[in-house]
């Protein structure tokens, strides 16, 4: 028995120090792994944080990684120049300027977006290499294409006519904006007011002339030579008494016609074909306001009317009978010996097809034709063989004097075409300028901004058809636009009014 004691004790001695072993063994293998992935991720931390200031603190210092996380990755062989606070290394290893840099979500590693060097890439490769290598990758991306331009859906005619109805021009209105007027009912004598066109103009200073002839109110005064008659010649000359003086529309200079159409003086006319910027600047040259003009002209030219009030003019016509339906129309014209003149005609049904084109043969010597903004060449005219009288009769084959006419500063049509019509639809009103009249905003930064379209960059002219599509386009717009405004305003829910016990008693 006192054997079987002792051998149980030490059996019970034995598994203790076992198990004590054992659990020391435990705890020390823990530590190895553990402990060291704990001490070496707060070490590349530590390493981490420390490249990064350095990165910012000295961006011209040659880099290598001989002392960051990875000891067996080869340093770099060439040096980098760095011009920007912010220059790290990409995956590639291309420098270039970081574009976007953040933190991931733990914070232990950090991502950089870096733009391609400007100048040689790969070391040994010529900067012409490297820029071919740019332009291939380049062609390779796929571009965004551009939105396809805006076409409203068509309208039916009955319809349009009705939604239109609001917008037709008023009397006063027209002969605020320059459109041929009637005198008297059936008398096809019309009468034009012209405003001053708003061109800026670069400060004159005039001098006071004291060897100036007195001014006699009431006395005999010599004519201004504005086109007026007087009683006393003008000149010594009998052509130079009936000379005629006009202001030149393209170079802002007085010249004087004999009344056959013919120019007292041959002068060259040197101007600016551009628009005035917001900056005072001519857009053909980019010249300032004033200064010598870049294209030149054989001769001056005028429009044909005179600011001011123009009549009674001859040879106009008028619709009779009504005919109903909207068309569209935009002319060119060309400058003569008497004025601009039409040259060309479009006419644009609503449902976007063609109803009329034609060339037109002006009557009167053609002096410019005007060929980068109307299109019109010498060979062009010499083929046509309609007149304006031919063209009358075909317009007023289809337009009633109850059909809608649709244009662009539609005023200068209806007197090249000298037609007497009421019912039309402006797009210069309907798309007013921000800062109000007289000013106006053009066909082509209106089909730009609205439809998507461009429209009058050819350097070969406008043309009729596209800018007549362009103003029919941009009322059906309008009409759609309205259209929406409506149906939303009837979903609205209405407001509820405060009870009353009158209103609702009564």
């Amino acid at each position: 028995m006192t054997n079987l004691g002792a051998g149980q004790a030490m059996n019970v001695i034995l598994l203790v120090g076992v198990t004590v072993l054992s659990c020391i063994l435990i705890h020390y293998l823990f530590k190895i792994f553990f402990g060291g992935k704990k001490s070496e991720n707060k070490k590349h931390k530590a390493e981490s944080e420390v490249a990064v200031v350095s990165d910012l603190t000295e961006p011209t210092v040659e880099e290598t990684r001989t002392i960051l996380k990875n000891k067996k990755r080869a340093p770099w062989k060439t040096k980098t120049e760095y011009t920007h606070p912010w220059l790290l290394k990409n995956l590639k290893g291309h420098p270039g300027t970081v574009l976007m840099m953040d933190f991931s979500a733990n914070g232990k590693f950090m991502a950089a977006t870096c733009d391609e060097p400007t100048a040689g890439g790969a070391p040994g490769e010529s900067p012409g290499a490297a820029a071919r290598r740019r332009r291939t990758r380049d062609r390779r991306r796929a571009t965004a294409p551009s939105p396809p331009p805006t076409t409203p859906p068509p309208i039916a005619t009955d319809q349009l006519v009705e939604a239109l109805r609001p917008h037709l021009l008023s009397p006063k209105r027209m002969w605020a904006l320059g459109y041929p007027l009637e005198i008297e009912p059936n008398s096809c004598k019309a009468v034009v007011y012209v405003n001053p066109p708003p061109r800026p103009r670069p400060p004159q200073f005039t001098s006071f002339d004291v060897n100036a002839p007195e001014f006699v109110p009431g006395g005999s005064q010599s004519d201004s030579g504005r086109g007026s008659l007087g009683s006393t010649p003008r000149s010594e000359s009998d052509e130079e008494a009936d000379a005629v003086e006009h202001l030149c529309v393209r170079c802002d200079k007085m010249f004087r016609m004999t009344r056959e159409g013919e120019y007292v003086v041959e002068e060259s006319c040197v101007y600016h074909w551009g628009r005035i910027s917001s900056d005072s600047r001519h857009t053909c040259c980019d010249a300032h306001l004033g200064s010598k003009g870049c294209s030149t002209a054989r001769f001056h030219v005028w429009s044909g009317t005179r600011p001011g009030m123009n009549g009674p003019l001859e040879g106009y016509v008028r619709a009779r009978s009504p005919r109903g339906g909207v068309y569209a129309i935009d002319t060119e014209m060309c400058y003569t010996t008497a004025g601009l003149e039409l040259a060309s005609i479009a006419v644009i049904a609503a449902d976007g097809r063609l109803v009329y084109r034609s060339l037109v043969k002006p009557s009167s010597p053609v002096v410019d034709h005007n060929t980068r903004f109307s299109g019109i060449r010498p060979r062009d005219l010499a083929r046509a063989t309609k007149t304006l009288r031919d063209v009358q009769n075909d317009i007023l084959g289809f337009v009633g004097n109850d059909t809608i006419l649709i244009g662009h500063a539609l005023e200068n049509d209806l007197r090249s075409l000298k037609l007497l019509h009421s019912a039309v639809v402006d797009t210069c009103a309907l798309y007013p300028h921000s800062r109000g009249f007289p000013l106006r905003r053009s066909l082509r930064a209106l089909s730009q901004e609205l439809l998507g379209r461009s429209v009058q960059k050819s350097s070969s002219g406008h043309s009729p058809l596209e800018d007549a599509r362009a103003a029919m386009d941009l009322v059906l717009l309008k009409v759609h636009e309205e259209r929406a405004q409506r149906s939303r305003a009837s979903k609205q829910i209405p407001i509820l009014q405060p009870y009353d016990p009158l209103i609702s008693a009564a």
